[in-house]
């Protein structure tokens, strides 16, 4: 490729980064009654506005799926030459995933999990048994796939993280077996069979399109690709025909008969042409850029709490602020002291070197038991 471009982990770091910004506008501002009865002013914005864009940055769920699918892609190219993996490759594959998955997850509920007992909010209701079952659910993040009671909603997303995990090697075979055309195959029974609005389906049509993306280097060759020979006019051109379907899609996106129609195809696609979009005008601006990659290394923290801190812990404190600019940066600033908070106790436990061990013993069984 001509000029050697990569979508590299820091680009990933910073598409988390955007993120984790349309996350915390979706819950803070999406509707009314996120805003807990408190006034708030969205200038420059009219409210209605404001809340039809909130709405919108729903699609920090694709970007999520996206960027996990894509890298566990390129973990298991570059494990398996050509994904030539047998069927035991590709259980200890997924094994060893969701075993990291729970083991990193732990600490971040634990945390969670005794802060919401000290201050009496947690949501635990339904019985003793009951709410140990949903504690190990919640744990194994498979609370929101048996629909056991979750400590906090957010968590569903855990969820549908496992399901790309276990389904990855599937859709390998079948890109592998079919290419492209394992996007049409996906679309089909994801447009017409599958149950609309249900969260664990609604969001899988970004699966093939990570697979295909990060096998054919998609986004590199899209930056590469020049409509036009002047490189002014090609920027020009390319930033004004990917802003025009982004926003095309959105509006489609927050229709009644577009959601209706279209929602799992939307799910995909914004995703997709929003990454490429912000990987060919935006990651990679300076100050921005190191910004972006600072709230992407703490995304799964922020992920994690920040629904605790805003509807929870500090949910008047964090509306009290009344412009929605504070409130934002007041729940971003809170939950970014509570990662930090969170890299403390894993260094005074040495968590990542005991994980690590716990992970390593676990995997070193499964080898030897599949």
């Amino acid at each position: 490729m001509e000029n050697k471009l990569r979508f590299t982990k820091q680009n990933t770091l910073a598409v988390k980064g955007i993120a984790v910004i349309f996350l915390l506008t979706y819950h803070c501002f999406s509707n009314e009654s996120r805003l807990y009865g408190h006034q708030v002013e969205f200038w420059p914005l009219s409210q209605d506005m404001a809340m039809m864009i909130s709405r919108c940055m729903v699609q920090c769920v694709g970007l999520f799926a996206f960027l996990s699918v894509y890298g566990l892609t390129l973990s298991l190219k570059k494990q398996y030459e050509q994904f030539q993996f047998t069927g035991k490759d590709a259980a200890l594959f997924v094994f060893k995933r969701y075993v990291n998955l729970v083991l990193l997850f732990l600490l971040p509920f634990i945390f969670c999990a005794a802060i919401t007992l000290l201050t009496g909010t947690s949501r635990y209701s339904n019985g003793f048994w009951a709410n140990i079952t949903s504690v190990i659910m919640d744990i194994l993040c498979l609370g929101h796939l048996f629909g056991t009671q979750p400590l906090i909603s957010t968590w569903w997303y855990l969820s549908l993280e496992v399901l790309l995990i276990v389904f990855l090697p599937f859709a390998i075979r079948f890109y592998k077996r079919y290419g492209w055309l394992t996007i049409a195959m996906a679309l089909l029974p994801g447009s017409f069979l599958l149950e609309k609005h249900v969260h664990l389906t609604k969001y899988l049509f970004v699966v093939p399109f990570a697979v295909c993306f990060a096998d054919r280097q998609v986004l590199e060759r899209l930056k590469n690709f020049s409509i036009v020979k002047n490189r002014f006019w090609n920027k020009l051109l390319k930033f004004v025909i990917t802003t025009g379907l982004l926003i095309l899609m959105f509006l489609l996106f927050d229709s009644r008969w577009g959601i209706q129609r279209f929602e799992f195809l939307l799910n995909g696609l914004i995703p997709v042409v929003l990454i490429y979009w912000a990987y060919e005008f935006i990651i990679e601006l300076p100050v921005l850029r190191q910004f972006l990659e600072f709230l992407g290394k703490r995304s799964s923290d922020i992920f994690y709490t920040h629904t605790f801190v805003r509807a929870m812990w500090l949910k008047d404190v964090t509306y009290s602020f009344k412009y929605a600019v504070l409130i934002w940066l007041f729940l971003l600033g809170v939950s970014i002291v509570i990662s930090f908070i969170l890299d403390g106790l894993r260094r005074l436990l040495r968590y990542r070197q005991v994980t690590g061990a716990v992970s390593g013993w676990l995997v070193s069984w499964a080898e030897r038991t599949i």
